[in-house]
């Protein structure tokens, strides 16, 4: 491949954003898969019910807001969007021992 041709790749390349992800964790024996997870903003977390009790998910973030998932039946899955950067407390609001720690970069 010559030269100018290769480096038109690499700028085309270089142009085209990074496409958002869709990543999962999973909930059984009443725990999240992993207690620490770092993902990119525009990020989609896909929290799956793998357990045989009802979860509720809440996602705080650093500022204080907090966004309820409402109710996960067993088999069920929620979704979460990281739009902003920073520290993010995943919690179980029935299952207080539940949690994990999600960093948006």
């Amino acid at each position: 491949m010559k030269l100018p041709r290769l480096l038109a790749l690499a700028a085309v390349a270089y142009a085209v954003p990074a496409m958002a992800a869709d990543l999962s964790v999973s909930q059984s024996n009443q725990t999240f898969s992993t207690a620490v997870m770092t993902v990119h903003v525009g990020d989609k977390l896909a929290f799956h019910n793998a357990d045989t009790v009802t979860h509720n998910i809440t996602v705080k973030g650093a500022d204080g807001d907090a966004d309820d998932l409402g109710l996960q039946k067993p088999g069920g899955v929620v979704s979460y969007k990281f739009e902003t950067k920073g520290a993010y407390r995943v919690v179980c609001s029935i299952h207080p021992r539940m949690k994990m720690m999600v960093t948006a970069e």
